[in-house]
Parts: structure tokens; sequence; C-alpha cells
């Protein structure tokens, strides 16, 4: 395609134009439109460069707390009745 328009774009700038082709305006919105999706990719790039080093980020700095296979121990519930029959005095 650069080969169709380098031709013209010289003899736009030695004078007045001679003759244009009629794919001239057909070669330069391709050609824009080849610049855009250029563009567009390189942010869609970008995007999910930074994205996979947040997520990455995110996953390599989480703590993770240990587990331990026990019972949870509270100490100021411990010994209460915690029940609703407890809580509203209802003797069976």
């Amino acid at each position: 395609m650069n080969q169709h328009l380098e031709p013209i774009l010289e003899a736009l700038a030695g004078g007045p134009p001679s003759e244009v082709s009629t794919d001239f305006m057909e070669g330069v919105w391709e050609r824009v439109g080849d610049i855009n999706a250029r563009r567009e990719r390189t942010v869609r790039s970008a995007l999910f460069i930074g994205l996979f080093a947040v997520g990455l980020s995110a996953g390599a700095f989480t703590v993770q707390t240990p587990v331990y296979a026990q019972d949870r121990n509270y100490p100021l519930l411990n010994e209460a009745r915690l029940s609703p029959s407890a809580l509203l005095h209802v003797n069976r």
C-alpha cells in the first residue's frame, strides 16, 4: 500500500497535482484504520500487562494465616450458654 501512496505524496509535495488516482482516499482511510488498530492493540496490551502485574503482585504478597486443626477457644464465652432457650430463661 505504501508503494501506491508514496508517488502520490511526492507528486503533491512537488507542485500542483497532475493526476490523483481514484483509490487515493481509500488508501488514506485504510492507513488511518491501520494506525487506529495499532494504537488500540497497544492500549489493550498495556492494560493486560498492568492487570497481570497487579494480580500477580496481589497474589504474591498476600499473607495467609496458619490454620490449625482445633476448636476455636473464646475465653469470654467458654461457660456461657448461648442457646435461645438459655437466653430466654426457658426451662424444659
